[in-house]
């Protein structure tokens, strides 16, 4: 959303609507992102700790690792 912002003062950012309140749509971005890290990730988290004895749970925290686990289901998918 920052980098939209920024981007946004000098070129309108790829696929926005033309006349939109890039402004006002941020500040609404940031305050919905807020409420969902308030309210939700509690209970998210939660959630995950309570399916995790039943299910498996994979913690994807960068792109690397988002690559290599879609790259272990791709070859485990052409095993089976």
């Amino acid at each position: 959303m920052t980098k939209r912002l920024i981007e946004g003062l000098f070129v309108a950012p790829e696929g926005w609507p033309d006349n939109s309140p890039l402004w006002r749509s941020t500040m609404n971005c940031y305050r919905v992102l807020w409420l969902c890290h308030r309210r939700m990730t509690r209970r998210y988290r939660q959630l995950v700790a309570d399916v995790a004895f039943s299910k498996r749970v994979h913690h994807l925290k960068s792109p690397a690792e988002m690559t290599a686990f879609l790259d272990a289901i791709k070859r485990d998918h052409a095993s089976a």
